[in-house]
């Protein structure tokens, strides 16, 4: 015979209150006592709706890639048919004749691989010279102390609003004066030492690290040069990584100023040489697919290899304030 402690506690207990383990009842989350309690007809009912949300938004999702892509496929499709084929069938149309020959002639008679060379060159040198002297730059604003420093950085970034093409000039005669035309060194320098955003992007980063941080380092007596490479850098990995993949597409993509600064062939570049083979062949449009398949192969490569830390760059910029 059960006491009556016993049958007022089991009355207390409410039937939905889960499961029993002994004699200690476990309470069920809210959403899932919900679940349980709804009727099998309305989750039924439920699920062909969430199911067609999900199919919806991977068709979308679809939709947008295939118009992604698509010009690049169309480059593709376009460089493995053969001139007469070009215009005697759809462009979207599979080639009946595929040939490669067009690669090769772009390759050896444009020398194509020569402009590939200078073009990586020059990438990796601006690069590694634009990432390090921003990194500076980014140290000195968001760390040191100077007079003026927040009127220079901001006077600096709103260089950001002046567009490329007003500076060409001035560029231009600076060069000029410093008889550097027509070589590799005009094609780096103006590049060399950082840019407004690399530079803002870097600093507001240098900023979310603790100060904490830096004043021990400085208690412990370590020099600002020490603190930088022992303690900002390896704290800063994935925004160098960020800068890196910026400063590379951007300078693989530049086109005005090397098409300026430089009339010698030895050194064009593959958007130079790209736009010269148009001009060289008219209006030769398997030609022309063939060199922008070699231009765009590279970068191709680059964001197989650096898929994820690209991925965690556009959140990193999209998420710096």
């Amino acid at each position: 015979m059960s006491s009556p402690n016993t049958t007022t506690a089991s009355k207390r207990v409410p039937p939905d209150a889960g499961l029993v383990r002994g004699t200690r009842p476990v309470a069920i989350d809210p959403g899932e006592r919900e679940a349980r309690t709804r009727p099998p007809a309305a989750r039924q009912k439920g699920r062909p709706v969430r199911l067609a949300g999900i199919m919806s938004l991977y068709g979308i999702l679809a939709v947008g890639a295939f118009i992604v892509v698509f010009p690049y496929i169309l480059i593709l499709l376009t460089a493995a048919k053969p001139m007469n084929e070009i215009f005697s069938s759809s462009p979207w149309q599979l080639p009946q004749h595929p040939t490669f020959a067009t690669f090769r002639q772009v390759w050896i008679q444009d020398d194509f691989g020569r402009i590939l060379l200078n073009t990586v060159a020059v990438t990796v040198v601006i690069t590694a010279c634009q990432v390090a002297c921003s990194t500076l730059a980014a140290y000195a604003f968001a760390r040191l102390s100077f007079p003026g420093r927040e009127a220079l950085f901001w006077v600096y970034l709103a260089t950001m609003m002046v567009p490329n093409a007003v500076t060409v000039v001035p560029l231009y005669l600076v060069m000029r004066e410093l008889h550097l035309l027509n070589t590799y060194y005009a094609l780096v320098l103006p590049y060399a030492f950082g840019t407004p955003y690399i530079i803002f992007l870097m600093r507001q980063f240098f900023r979310t690290i603790p100060r904490e941080l830096h004043e021990a380092a400085k208690m412990d007596g370590c020099s600002e040069v020490r603190v930088l490479l022992q303690i900002i850098l390896p704290l800063s990995r994935a925004i160098i990584t960020t800068a890196t993949i910026i400063v590379v597409v951007s300078s693989w993509n530049n086109f005005l100023w090397p098409l300026i600064a430089v009339n010698s062939q030895a050194r064009e570049l593959l958007t130079v040489g790209l736009a010269a083979l148009q001009s060289n062949f008219g209006t030769q449009w398997d030609v022309l697919m063939a060199g922008s398949c070699l231009t765009l192969l590279p970068l191709v490569l680059f964001f197989a290899i650096f898929q994820r830390q690209i991925v965690r760059s556009i959140q990193m910029t999209g998420g710096l304030k």
